[in-house]
C-alpha cells in the first residue's frame, strides 16, 4: 500500500506568508527564489487541475512599493514572455490567463491579444485582485472573465509611460482654463508646465484613448458576444461605461462584479475552491514581489518562470576631498 503523500503548505492569508517568510529568517533558512517558485508552481497545478485546462500567469508589482521607473506596466518587451508562456502548453483549445496589472500601452495589448488568438481557440482571464487600464481591455478580450471576490477591473484609460493619458490630458487643459480665465499676460507663468505637454504626447493621449475604445469593441464583438447578433447594444453600452473617463474620475477606480452585471458581459465570480486557489497564488505573487527585486513576472507550470527586476539606485552627495598644501 502507498503512503498517502503529505498534505502541501497552503497560503489561505497574507499572515501565512508573513510568518513563513518571518520562521525563515529567524531560523536562518535560505529561501530561494527556486523555492519560492515551487510553492507558486504547485498552486498552478491545482488551478489547472481544477479548471481543466492550462494556466498562464502575466503578474507584475504595483500596488505597493513600486520604485518610480519600475517597467511594471504592459509594453511592447511582454511580448517575448508572452510568447515563452503559450509555447509552454500543447494544444490550441481553451487556456486560462491568470492576469493582475495595473494596465500600460494599448498598442502592445493589441499585440498580446494577437499571440493568444493566434494560438488558442478560447481565452479566460481569472482576476484574483486587479486589473486596470489596459489590462482591463486585455480581459475583455477572453471569452470568459472569472473574478475572485476581493477582484476587480477597472476604466480602459490608457497608460503613455506609465501615466494615465487622461491625467495627461487633464493636466494641459486645466493650464488652458486658467489662461483664458486669468488673461494672457499671465502665460509666462504657466510655461513651465505647458512645456511638460508637447502637442506630439496631447495628440498620442487622443488616439490612444480612441484605440482603446475601437479595440474593446472589436474584441467584444469577435470573442465574448461571439454569434450574439443582438449584441451591438449591449457592446456599445459596455464600451462607453468602461471609457466614461468624466464618470470614473480615477484611472484606477475599481469596477467590481456589482457595477458590471447589467452589461451581461460574461463575468462570473470564481467558485469556492477556485477563490481559494486564486487568492492563494496572489498571496504567493505579491509576496515574491515584496521580498525581491523583481516588477514583473510571466509563469507557468511547465517551464516558464522569469521576469524583469529593477532597483532603484539613489545617488547622494559625494563626500569632498580635502586637498593637501603643496610642499
Amino acid at each position: 500500500m502507498e503512503s498517502p503523500q503529505p498534505q502541501r503548505k497552503k497560503f489561505k492569508t497574507a499572515q501565512d506568508w508573513n510568518d513563513f517568510i518571518g520562521q525563515a529568517q529567524q531560523s536562518g533558512q535560505r529561501t530561494t527564489g527556486q523555492d519560492l517558485f515551487a510553492l507558486r508552481k504547485v498552486c498552478y497545478e491545482e488551478i489547472e487541475k481544477h479548471r481543466g485546462r492550462p494556466l498562464l500567469v502575466y503578474a507584475t508589482k504595483f500596488l505597493e512599493g513600486v520604485p518610480q521607473g519600475a517597467p511594471n506596466f504592459i509594453d511592447l518587451s511582454d511580448v517575448d514572455g508572452f510568447t515563452d508562456l503559450i509555447n509552454s502548453v500543447k494544444g490550441n483549445g481553451s487556456v486560462d490567463v491568470l492576469l493582475h496589472s495595473p494596465g500600460g500601452r494599448p498598442d502592445a495589448t493589441e499585440r498580446l491579444v494577437g499571440l493568444l488568438r493566434g494560438k488558442f481557440d478560447e481565452v479566460n482571464f481569472l482576476i484574483p485582485h486587479s486589473a486596470y487600464s489596459a489590462a482591463t481591455m486585455l480581459a475583455l478580450s477572453g471569452n470568459n472573465i472569472v473574478l475572485h471576490p476581493s477582484g476587480t477591473l477597472g476604466p480602459i484609460d490608457p497608460q503613455i509611460n506609465g501615466i494615465p493619458a487622461r491625467s495627461i490630458k487633464r493636466g494641459f487643459e486645466k493650464v488652458k482654463e486658467r489662461i483664458a480665465k486669468e488673461g494672457p499676460e499671465t502665460l509666462p507663468a504657466y510655461i513651465p508646465l505647458i512645456e511638460k505637454y508637447s502637442l506630439d504626447l496631447l495628440e498620442l493621449c487622443e488616439d490612444s484613448e480612441k484605440l482603446s475604445r475601437e479595440l474593446v469593441s472589436t474584441w467584444l464583438k469577435r470573442y465574448m458576444f461571439k454569434g450574439d447578433k443582438k449584441a451591438v447594444g449591449k457592446i456599445r453600452k459596455a464600451v462607453n461605461y468602461f471609457s466614461d473617463y468624466d464618470k470614473h474620475l480615477l484611472h484606477s477606480r475599481p469596477l467590481s462584479m456589482d457595477k458590471l452585471s447589467e452589461f451581461g458581459l460574461k463575468i462570473e465570480l470564481a467558485d469556492e475552491t477556485l477563490q481559494d486557489l486564486l487568492w492563494e497564488a496572489y498571496i504567493l505573487l505579491n509576496g515574491f514581489f515584496n521580498v525581491s527585486p523583481f516588477v514583473k513576472l510571466y509563469e507557468s507550470a511547465h517551464g516558464v518562470s522569469w521576469g524583469k527586476q529593477f532597483q532603484q539606485v539613489f545617488i547622494g552627495p559625494q563626500p569632498q576631498q580635502k586637498l593637501k598644501p603643496a610642499q
